[in-house]
């Protein structure tokens, strides 16, 4: 959900930006950890970032893939103290942190306070249509859209995701997107050699349908 906060006002947005410092991380750096207690909020502003849960066997189930523009772990604003999930940077990003305490005091300004209180209001109102997507989806329609969404209906795309993590954004297990993988490649639909995707125009015309 890209540009979360543009139907903020100007006002507000600047009240917001006031608020926020800058963080780089690297790659693979843990952001926080499912149970640790939560201070901050987080936008990211450029990168990926992958929320995920840790079973009690020791695997890790992505629950969101975060995109520029989204604002993640703001759940410690109103319903617990600790994060639920943990967080951890895909490729180098960049986050604007917003701290609980700073943000709770600018929720007392009745203007900031509906305006962002309508962003988060749109924010769970697309993630529902998220999940009606999923479930309404094989995982070939959602392998295109993902692509599609992300990318645009490029020729060739150069993914900053693997193939594991990109399974783990459309919620499907690898093996499932790699059998979907190998029938597109022998339809000559799609080709995923490294990080580089070749896609044939057909494929954008079948998303369509």
């Amino acid at each position: 959900m890209n540009d979360f906060f543009t139907d903020l006002s100007e006002r507000s947005l600047r009240k917001l930006e006031s608020a926020e410092s800058t963080r780089v991380v690297p790659s693979d750096a843990i952001i926080f950890l499912e149970g640790q207690e939560g201070h901050e909020i987080f936008r990211l502003v450029s990168g990926s970032v992958r929320l995920f849960r840790s079973t009690p066997d020791g695997r890790e189930v992505t629950i969101h893939m975060v995109e520029p523009g989204d604002l993640f772990a703001e759940i410690v604003l109103f319903e617990r103290d600790t994060y639920p999930v943990s967080a951890v940077a895909t490729e180098q990003s960049r986050l604007a942190v917003i701290g609980r305490r700073r943000l709770r005091t600018l929720l007392a300004d009745e203007a900031f306070r509906d305006d962002f209180l309508r962003d988060i209001v749109g924010k769970m109102r697309f993630l529902s249509q998220q999940l009606y997507v999923l479930a309404t989806m094989d995982v070939r329609q959602r392998l295109i859209r993902f692509l599609e969404v992300r990318y645009g209906r490029r020729p060739v795309i150069e993914s900053e995701l693997n193939k594991q993590e990109t399974a783990a954004a459309i919620s499907v297990r690898p093996e499932t997107l790699s059998r979907a993988l190998g029938v597109l490649q022998s339809e000559k639909l799609l080709l995923w050699k490294g990080r580089r995707i070749t896609v044939d125009p057909a494929l954008w015309a079948e998303g369509r349908g």
